[in-house]
């Protein structure tokens, strides 16, 4: 018989796992809720206004804390996904190595592909990232035998995808701004104007319309209430709204730019594991190197692009083709911090009651989806939706953080992983794993490998 054949699959154990992975992955699938509650409380992703509900000094602050850290979460799971994809490929790093690997890759993928239509289609959380996520990794199997220089540069191939996507629409809204003075001139000098020309100065005038605050625009407020009454309406026109939402993010000009992005970033993933700097392996000063120069970098474009944001105007922005730049440069900081953190006393213990979350993100996200979908946000819920601004949207995201690290480091007190990463697990490993806690299992050397 083959090796293939006779290869018997492990998960991997207890004694296995890198703490900073986990603590890592913790970070960002709970901090990722500062992201995705504008989607899930207020007028996003329809009405992306953030002056809506309330625009006061607070809202102001929690818009711009929500800023300097978007996709940046996004971007540590992308990262951690792709240094999983390295982990579960650990026996599987030659042409010939057993297949069985790669049918447990693919298993447990298209998986978390269900997992994503569940939180979409069920919990009608509209940003799922599990299908997206569950998709890119299908294609990627094949990039675990290059070598970490040349996975740098196919991640930095596929990073330009989105920013060619900016830079289209920047020259687009360049072009539609002096195709509408161009119609202006025409018509004062009483000159025919073509139909393309002023359906390209209509795309100006709407985003002209777009910015002009809520209390001065009928338009917005009359889509506001229509988003509002079928958020806190009926079960059916809550349905249909949420589906509609998730349906947003699979058109070409959105999902195609996120697409190139998750696989940039998961490759990116994949090196930063092959050097050993993602799992905490690198030298002191190369943390501090990411800290300074992530943050730096990202922190100068992310200021720039708030204070185009926050002018409120149509003029075409920068940001659309600079964003990626500062979210890879602030989350490769935010690694650089948490890595140097890690190495001290203190930052162990501050950062630790993070671990729990990162080896249960599945349930800790689902849970996330159906506390916000089902509960707090929709009129047969509580009915929250449309009551806060910015600012009270990140202290109710601050909120549900805290609880969230309490109750599953209570979960992880008594069991091996939360309940989806079991259902998840035992479907993908074909057997029924282990769910309560086991005995402590004997330590491994320094050099073994990560949990995925």
């Amino acid at each position: 018989m083959t090796e293939s054949m006779t290869y018997k699959l492990d998960r991997i154990g207890r004694a296995e796992r890198i703490a900073s992975l986990d603590v890592l992955r913790g970070i960002a699938i709970l901090f990722i809720l500062f992201m995705n509650i504008p989607w899930m409380g207020h007028y996003g992703p329809t009405l992306g206004d953030p002056r809506l509900v309330s625009w006061t000094p607070f809202d102001r602050q929690g818009f711009e804390f929500m800023i300097m850290l978007s996709g940046t979460q996004r971007g540590l799971l992308e990262l951690l996904f792709g240094a999983g994809i390295m982990i579960m490929a650990r026996r599987a790093m030659t042409p010939d190595g057993p297949v069985a690997v790669a049918d447990l890759h693919y298993r447990r993928n298209l998986l978390l592909m269900v997992l994503g239509l569940f939180n979409a289609m069920v919990l009608f959380w509209g940003g799922d990232i599990l299908l997206p996520y569950g998709l890119t990794a299908l294609l990627l199997f094949q990039f675990r035998l290059w070598t970490a220089r040349a996975q740098i540069v196919l991640a930095a191939l596929l990073l330009l995808v989105p920013v060619g996507f900016g830079v289209q629409h920047y020259v687009e809204r360049v072009e539609s701004k002096a195709a509408a003075a161009e119609v202006a001139a025409a018509t004062a000098a009483h000159r025919p104007v073509s139909p393309e020309l002023k359906a390209e100065a209509a795309d100006w005038q709407k985003a002209v319309k777009g910015v002009v605050a809520p209390e001065r625009n009928p338009e917005k407020q009359k889509e506001a209430a229509k988003i509002h009454a079928a958020r806190t309406g009926p079960f059916g026109a809550y349905a249909l709204a949420s589906w509609s939402d998730w349906t947003i993010l699979y058109q070409p000009s959105i999902f195609f730019p996120i697409l190139f992005e998750i696989a940039g970033t998961m490759v990116l993933g994949m090196a930063l594991f092959q050097l050993g700097i993602i799992q905490g392996r690198a030298r002191r000063r190369t943390y501090a190197a990411l800290l300074v120069l992530g943050y730096g970098i990202g922190a100068a474009i992310r200021i720039f692009e708030l204070h185009e944001m926050l002018a409120f105007t149509p003029e075409p922005k920068l940001r659309w083709i600079l964003d990626d730049v500062a979210r890879i440069a602030i989350t490769l900081g935010h690694i650089g911090l948490v890595q140097l953190a890690l190495r001290g006393a203190a930052g162990r213990i501050a950062l630790a009651p993070f671990q729990a979350a990162g080896r249960m993100p599945l349930t800790t996200y689902l849970f996330t989806s159906f506390l916000t979908m089902w509960v707090l946000f929709p009129g047969f819920g509580l009915g929250l939706h449309g009551r806060w601004g910015f600012g009270g949207l990140m202290v109710c995201a601050a909120v549900i953080i805290f609880a969230e690290v309490i109750a599953t480091n209570v979960w992880m007190r008594a069991f091996e992983t939360g309940p989806m990463e079991w259902a998840w697990k035992s479907l993908a490993y074909g057997r029924r794993m282990p769910l309560r806690r086991r005995p402590a299992e004997a330590e491994l050397p320094p050099a073994a490998v990560a949990a995925e």
